[in-house]
C-alpha cells in the first residue's frame, strides 16, 4: 500500500538534522518520515519506536538498506524508559505523528473505520485488553455520555446514548458496520460529514488513552531533549492540537518556532486526502 508521510519536507526542515545526531521518530508506522530522515542525513542514527506491533515488523522490511536506525516496540508515553535502556543520554530531536495511519484503517481486522467491514476493536497496541466493543457495550450511560460530549465534541449525545443502550439490551453491537448504520439512522450530523466520524474519533482516543499518552509523551520527550534539540508534532484534531500548542506555550524550557501551525500545501491535500486535517508545530529546547 502507497503511505504518503505527511508534510515530510517540513518535518526535515524543523527537525534539522545535524550530522551525528540522535533522532527518534516515535510514531514510526510503516517508516514514512523515517525513511525521509535517514536518506535525508546518512551520519545519524534514528529510533524507530511504535506501539503496533505489524508495524513493527513492516518497517524493518521497509528500512532494510539502512543500517543507522533500530526499531523498538513501545509507546511514546513511555519514551524515557524505552530510551533510558539505550544509555545514549540525551536527544537532538524527536518526532510525534499523531492518530492513525492509512494501513491500519484499511486493515478491516483493526475495525477503525466504518467504511470498512471489521470487529469493533479500534486498539493501537493489540495486547491491550479495552476494546471499542466493550466500551459500546459494556460501558455506563455517564461515561458514553462523557466521551461522546469530550473527546467526540458531540452536543447533545444524551439522545443517542440513550438509544444505543436500549438497542444493545437486545442485541450487542459487534462490528463497525453495523454500530455506523446504527449511529447514522439515529443521528443527524452536518451535510458531508459521516454522523458516525465523530463517535467513532471518540471511540479511537478512550481505547487508545490518546489524550493522556499525549500529554505524558510531551513531557517525556521535552526532558530528552538536549539543548538546540527540536520537537516536531503533527495532530490531526483539534483535541490534539490544543494539548500541544498549549505544552509548547506554557514550557520554559522549549522556545516555540511555529506562532500559528504549518498547515500542508495544496498540492500534498490533492495527492492524501488523509493529510487535509494535519496540522504541524516545532520548538526547541533552550
Amino acid at each position: 500500500m502507497v503511505h504518503y508521510p505527511v508534510m515530510k519536507e517540513k518535518v526535515i526542515e524543523y527537525l534539522n538534522l545535524k550530522e551525528g545526531g540522535i533522532y527518534i521518530d516515535a510514531t514510526c508506522g510503516w517508516g514514512g518520515h523515517s525513511r525521509a530522515i535517514l536518506e535525508k542525513c546518512k551520519d545519524i542514527f534514528l529510533f524507530c519506536v511504535d506501539k503496533d506491533k505489524e508495524a513493527i515488523e513492516m518497517i524493518k522490511e521497509n528500512l532494510k538498506e539502512f543500517s543507522n536506525f533500530k526499531v523498538i516496540y513501545g509507546g511514546f508515553e513511555n519514551l524515557k524508559q524505552i530510551i533510558g535502556k539505550e544509555y545514549i543520554g540525551k536527544i537532538d530531536g524527536i518526532l510525534f505523528d499523531l492518530g492513525f495511519s492509512l494501513n491500519q484503517v484499511k486493515d478491516s481486522k483493526r475495525g477503525f473505520s466504518f467504511q470498512e467491514e471489521g470487529p469493533l476493536d479500534m486498539r493501537y497496541d493489540t495486547t491491550q485488553k479495552l476494546t471499542s466493543w466493550e466500551i459500546i457495550n459494556q460501558w455506563g450511560r455517564k461515561n458514553l455520555i462523557w466521551i461522546f460530549k469530550n473527546y467526540g465534541e458531540i452536543k447533545r449525545p444524551e439522545k443517542i446514548v440513550d438509544k444505543i443502550l436500549e438497542r444493545r439490551k437486545r442485541k450487542k453491537f459487534e462490528t463497525t458496520r453495523e454500530f455506523a448504520d446504527f449511529i447514522s439512522r439515529n443521528y443527524r450530523e452536518k451535510p458531508g460529514i459521516h454522523p458516525a466520524t465523530k463517535f467513532f474519533m471518540a471511540l479511537r482516543i478512550t481505547v487508545n488513552d490518546e489524550l493522556a499518552s499525549l500529554e505524558k509523551g510531551l513531557k517525556e520527550g521535552e526532558e530528552l531533549l538536549k539543548k538546540g534539540g527540536r520537537f516536531v508534532v503533527i495532530t490531526f484534531h483539534s483535541l490534539e492540537d490544543r494539548i500541544v500548542k498549549r505544552f509548547f506555550k506554557n514550557s520554559p524550557s522549549l522556545k516555540v518556532l511555529t506562532k500559528k501551525p504549518v498547515l500542508p500545501e495544496k498540492e500534498e491535500v490533492e495527492l492524501n486526502k488523509q493529510s487535509r486535517s494535519a496540522k504541524l508545530r516545532a520548538a526547541e529546547k533552550i
